[in-house]
């Protein structure tokens, strides 16, 4: 069985993460960040990260993305909140 941060490598969640980029305008969502490395982060998890409603996605800087994370660290929490 494949890890969740290998399944971030498979193309399916390439394609999605792609589209979200595009859809934010490679920006962060809350700051407008154009600067740092932007991520995506899940409001939901599912057993793949590309089955994630797009409306559950968010692009984040990395830094930020950090510290959702940090306050909500289950991966497999139903919902993370910013």
């Amino acid at each position: 069985m494949k890890t969740y941060m290998e399944k971030l490598k498979h193309p399916k969640w390439q394609k999605k993460r792609l589209y979200i980029l595009e859809r934010d305008n490679f920006t962060f969502c809350y700051c407008n960040d154009k600067e740092t490395e932007l991520q995506i982060h899940h409001l939901k998890y599912h057993k793949d990260p590309w089955e994630a409603k797009n409306e559950d996605l968010l692009t984040l800087c990395k830094d930020c993305h950090q510290l959702v994370t940090a306050y909500n660290p289950s991966p497999r929490s139903e919902e993370h909140t910013f």
